[in-house]
């Protein structure tokens, strides 16, 4: 394997590095049934089987209705006046309203955006909403009123009960259970006398609202994600320029809407939903979830889970229901890696509390692990370009005859103990810890506002000095850059072409990072760096070698 090869092998991994930016391709096709029409019902087999209607099986679904928005119930008793419900807690504020008896607000106390404000999870009020597949259409209770109760349970939690009853009979109850610590939030769904209605959907209605500097990192990454079984598929609002809503089905074990670095998430008991309705809107850039639920004779009690907080892996890992599988750490094939660099960059801040100094040792410890691979891939590189002279004499002497080229440079490599492919080996081993790392600093919230030094205020965005004319000033990938045409010079290579390309390469380079987070620019600079140090070390040692072969001759 000649030099060629291996530089086409490193712009492959540059490529991909590009490719999970800019060219993404697009999460895998989710089962979906389309709807007729907007605001219309998710549809089953017209012969169902009554011994499922029986017993009220989980995955029965009603069927053929219009289910376009109904005039309000008629309430028979609820309060008269509007009240909000205030709970502070440790990792958040809560607020809730009896008018749907909705959630109202949800900020986290221990995130803060630019403006110094808590992180918000609820874009706008009532955006956990409760509607009703009735034989009339979709019904929503958003603005009854409902009678309100507080409640206290043991270890600290704090109940708020909501009730509605209207003429007909119908009967809501909404138990929020509020945690003393943590993110994750019980919801009792209670319906009674709901003698029209198939089935419920609880709603997150509009994604999260923007909580980052770049607004292109919230546009990349809002979304929905729904848990079908043990697959996580992902519906960007992208996927609505032409409708307002998808029909997704399988094993629904949780859905959410989410933006980088938080998510809201709905989970419904085991094995007891089917259908999640994703909505959304392209121009907006939200996406939205429901939930469909069964009812029993138009009756029926479920216990939600809910968690609105941020994505950390190791808290969600704890939480269990699949929800860590909702954090982005790059491929499927390299998530094993992604989660151990993960959990290494934790433990070693709890150590050293600056993620930038724990960038920088990690980027040398993979240095070291990765050295005995880098100086035999130097090395066949150095013997490769030794060599080139009695390989092209080879090519001259038998460019008539392929198989005696090909025994004789074979020969040649053997007799001068000289591995063809020893330069590329080591990058193709190294290239499932670089995409890895790339996918952890890229998108864990450990980086998020993370604080290195001067001017490296925030390592999950670009380090910023200055904007002239509307153009930004980032200083590490200049740094990158220089290190970059160091790495190059130093690189034996052996063909007019390779060292075009080898001229080419920083300034692609350049192009390529200048946007990226300073986390991501602060490790490849960094490693950049200690590359140029081993190979400056190497070549001297190879060179030593030689002087000292030819000394003895």
């Amino acid at each position: 394997m000649d030099r060629r090869f291996a530089i086409a092998i490193v712009l492959s991994f540059l490529v991909l590095m590009l490719s999970q930016v800019l060219f993404a391709p697009d999460p895998p096709e989710v089962p979906v049934q389309e709807p007729a029409g907007e605001g219309k019902a998710v549809h089953r087999d017209p012969s169902p089987d009554p011994a499922l209607e029986e017993r009220g099986d989980p995955y029965q679904i009603d069927q053929g209705a219009d289910f376009k928005p109904a005039a309000p119930l008629p309430v028979l008793e609820e309060s008269q006046t509007e009240e909000t419900f205030s709970i502070e807690r440790d990792l958040f504020n809560a607020q809730f309203s009896n008018r749907g008896g909705n959630l109202q607000s949800w900020s986290l106390t221990r995130y803060q955006k630019l403006d110094g404000e808590p992180v918000q999870i609820v874009r706008q009020p009532g955006e956990l909403g409760l509607t009703l597949e009735s034989n009339r259409g979709l019904i929503t209770l958003d603005d009854a009123l409902f009678t309100t109760r507080l409640g206290g349970v043991s270890g600290g939690d704090q109940q708020i009960i909501f009730e509605v009853r209207t003429e007909d009979g119908l009967v809501v109850t909404k138990t929020y259970t509020l945690p003393s610590e943590g993110y994750l939030i019980g919801l009792r769904v209670d319906i009674r006398g709901a003698t029209d209605v198939s089935n419920y959907r609880l709603t997150w209605k509009g994604g999260i609202p923007e909580a980052e500097k770049d607004r292109k990192q919230y546009q990349g990454s809002a979304g929905s994600m729904i848990m079908l079984g043990k697959s996580v598929d992902t519906i960007k609002p992208k996927s609505f320029k032409n409708e307002t809503q998808k029909v997704v089905s399988g094993n629904v074990r949780w859905a959410a809407v989410r933006n980088k670095y938080f998510m809201a998430t709905l989970i419904p008991p085991p094995e007891t939903s089917s259908i999640v309705v994703v909505t959304g809107d392209n121009e907006e850039k939200i996406t939205g979830v429901e939930v469909v639920m069964p009812l029993l004779r138009g009756e029926g009690a479920h216990e939600f889970k809910l968690f609105l907080g941020p994505m950390e892996y190791g808290r969600l890992k704890a939480l269990g229901y699949g929800l860590d599988q909702g954090v982005d750490l790059g491929y499927r094939i390299f998530r094993p890696v992604s989660k151990l660099l993960l959990v290494s960059m934790v433990w070693l801040y709890g150590i050293i509390p600056n993620y930038g100094i724990v960038i920088l040792i990690i980027s040398a410890l993979t240095k070291v692990i990765f050295y005995p691979l880098t100086k035999s891939s130097l090395r066949s590189m150095k013997a490769m370009q030794t060599l080139q002279p009695a390989i092209k004499e080879i090519r001259e002497k038998y460019k008539g005859d392929a198989k005696r080229m090909q025994q004789k440079t074979m020969a040649l490599y053997k007799e001068n103990k000289v591995n063809p492919v020893g330069g590329c080996l080591p990058i193709l081993l190294q290239m499932p810890v670089f995409i890895a790392l790339y996918a952890v600093l890229a998108n864990s919230i450990t980086m998020r506002q993370a604080y290195f030094g001067g001017w490296i205020t925030d390592l999950s965005v670009p380090d910023t000095i200055a904007v002239v004319g509307g153009f930004a000033i980032h200083v590490l990938p200049v740094v990158m850059f220089a290190t970059t045409v160091l790495q190059t010079r130093l690189t034996p290579a052996t063909d007019p072409r390779q060292k075009m390309m080898g001229h080419m390469m920083p300034i692609v380079m350049l192009v390529i990072f200048y946007s990226f987070p300073a986390g991501l620019n602060l490790y490849w600079t960094v490693n950049n760096a200690l590359t140029v140090a081993q190979q400056w070390s190497i070549h001297r040692g190879v060179e030593r070698e030689a002087k000292s072969k030819e000394a003895e001759a």
